[in-house]
């Protein structure tokens, strides 16, 4: 795989990208008095650039998680670091392990997929990448050891729209390259990800408050991301769950539909944490809406909260409360998940 990657046999190994926090402890100080200046959404590439060989990747990590412990897009940047230094997305998958939300090892593809483009190979374009995406998520063997083959996909989709230079057709149409239905959804959720987690703030200002997911295909994959920004645009605004929930009731069709997906997966943490119950969250419009919304919510909580999503089933009745032990047990980027609602373009 380096070789395929454009690494050569004198690739350096994870081990050269650990120091013993005991011999460094003053310059990871220094990392953390940095970041604590830093904004999160700054390019964060040349910090970690500066310090990833005075203090290893291990200790980047730990001084992330610390300032920003939902350090998902902030660990992309360290992601293409690691892979820069190493060569081998097996070897970078390996080194961020699924630390940071899985957000380094998005940047390891993003950069590993971007060096790959810009190669000898003058004329590789981002469909040429197929036999790469599938070759990732299914042989590298670092990488399945690490994460399911939807988990990679959806890292995958991340790096395709990166590639695409936020071009949304172009990285959701690179999805297809992707064998198989949940496979092409994993990666296209990813890719909307990435757009609205670095254009949301642009887009805001001159689009509708929806965009893209009212405007491009597969709204359900995009407003699952897109609707935690808007929370927080209204809880600037002092608006609440309440003006949410009519909000979404306002719009028609599959984009209603991916804004109260959005919405059980943006509240998550707040119903994990017993702030909120899931029926004050998702037990609004009709069934359909109920259900995107309850697996908004369930999967995410099944994969890092398993025993509080058990718990939180048991607040629903019926088929309401099927469709959550399902989500809980099926948790986020299941081969075998019903996806007919979700790919409706």
């Amino acid at each position: 795989m380096s070789q395929e990657m454009g690494g050569d046999d004198t690739a350096q190994q994870p081990d050269m990208l650990f120091a013993d926090p005991e011999r460094v402890g003053r310059e990871r100080q220094s990392l953390t008095k940095k970041l604590r200046s830093a904004h999160r959404n700054k390019k964060l590439r040349p910090l970690y650039e500066k310090y990833i060989d005075r203090i290893g990747a291990n200790g980047i990590l730990d001084g992330i998680e610390k300032i920003w412990p939902k350090c998902h897009s902030t660990a992309h940047d360290l992601g293409k670091v690691i892979f820069a230094k190493v060569r081998d997305i097996g070897l970078g998958v390996r080194i961020c392990s699924g630390r940071c939300h899985s957000g380094c090892m998005h940047g390891v593809l993003m950069e590993a997929f971007t060096t790959l483009q810009s190669s000898k190979l003058h004329h590789i374009g981002i469909q040429d990448l197929r036999p790469l995406m599938n070759d990732t998520c299914f042989q590298n063997k670092d990488v399945t050891a690490a994460y399911r083959p939807g988990d990679c996909a959806h890292g995958v989709g991340h790096a395709l729209m990166y590639l695409a230079k936020y071009e949304i057709a172009r990285a959701v149409d690179a999805c297809d390259g992707f064998t198989g239905r949940a496979m092409k959804y994993s990666c296209i959720t990813g890719a909307y990800m990435e757009y609205v987690v670095e254009r949301h703030q642009e887009d805001k200002r001159s689009r509708s408050l929806f965009y893209p997911c009212d405007s491009h295909p597969y709204p359900t994959a995009c407003g699952r991301y897109k609707v935690h920004f808007v929370k927080h645009d209204f809880h600037r605004q002092g608006k609440g769950l309440e003006a949410l929930i009519a909000k979404c009731l306002e719009l028609k069709d599959n984009v209603r539909r991916g804004c109260f997906h959005g919405l059980g997966n943006t509240y998550m943490s707040s119903i994990a944490r017993q702030k909120l119950s899931i029926r004050d969250v998702c037990l609004f419009g009709d069934a359909q809406d109920q259900l995107l919304c309850i697996e908004g919510a369930m999967e995410r909580m099944g994969k890092y909260h398993a025993k509080r999503a058990r718990e939180t089933c048991e607040d629903l009745e019926g088929k309401q409360r099927k469709w959550c032990r399902d989500a809980a047990e099926r948790k986020m980027y299941h081969k075998d998940k019903d996806l007919t609602l979700y790919l409706k373009p």
